[in-house]
């Protein structure tokens, strides 16, 4: 049974926190992107309810990191469950995991 991913966004001092849950995969990942478009600075995506994490949302993820550190911002992963971690690593992309 897939899981209908959903978005939430807070502001923590001058971190902007996304928060996911869900599925992340090819039928989010305008949504995912449309969540990230307008953030700056330091942006923390925390995936700790995400329960896969495809390579349509890793691409968004990325074109949102380099935006970011185009404008001296950064991208943070906080608390990947397995999946999305293994994703994250398998990608080259664990230097983005802040546990």
């Amino acid at each position: 049974m897939s899981t209908s991913p959903q978005f939430s966004k807070s502001v923590d001092g001058a971190t902007t926190v996304v928060v996911a849950r869900g599925e992340l995969d090819l039928a989010c990942r305008d949504e995912l992107r449309r969540v990230l478009t307008d953030v700056a600075g330091t942006v923390v995506v925390d995936l700790e309810r995400v329960t896969f994490l495809d390579s349509s949302c890793i691409g968004v993820l990325a074109g949102a990191a380099q935006r970011l550190h185009e404008d001296d911002g950064d991208l943070r992963i906080r608390r990947p469950a397995d999946v999305p971690r293994r994703a994250l690593e398998i990608t080259g992309l664990a230097g983005w995991i802040d546990d």
